[in-house]
């Protein structure tokens, strides 16, 4: 079992944060800087880390909160979460690909439509307090 770790106590994002916070988000957006592949696969490699480097703190947080035991919580949270992680790294080139229309009219087909695959905008997303660690799961794909 892993050493008790001594976690910090949490601490709320005030409301008056929260707009500069989403327009910083949005700022990088529209900078294009999360549209190329390789910044997405770092981002993911991040996260990948970030998960095994602190498995023993994640582990400990779901024992403490949840009281989840470790191979509960490493099936169902850090493992779980790390396998998506290397499945999106592997297929998010081929995903991220044009693709041709299946089924389009002749008048459009001599201009060559594509289907083109590019990030929307920014997302909030809400977790569950059950699975904290499946809550980062939208953000990785």
């Amino acid at each position: 079992m892993a050493p008790t770790v001594e976690l910090p106590n949490f601490v709320n994002t005030p409301v008056e944060e929260i707009p500069s916070i989403v327009a910083r988000l949005r700022k990088g957006f529209f900078s294009h800087k999360t549209r190329p592949a390789a910044f997405r696969l770092k981002q993911l490699r991040k996260l990948y880390w970030a998960i095994a480097d602190h498995e023993a703190d994640l582990l400990e947080a779901c024992q403490r909160d949840l009281g989840k035991g470790y191979f509960e919580a490493m099936v169902s949270e850090v493992a779980w979460v790390q396998n998506d992680i290397v499945f999106v790294t592997k297929n998010l080139e081929k995903w991220m690909k044009d693709e041709k229309p299946a089924d389009i009219s002749l008048v459009n087909k001599f201009v060559s439509p594509r289907i083109r695959k590019d990030p929307l905008g920014v997302v909030l997303v809400i977790g569950s307090v059950t699975s904290p660690l499946l809550s980062c799961h939208p953000s990785i794909s």
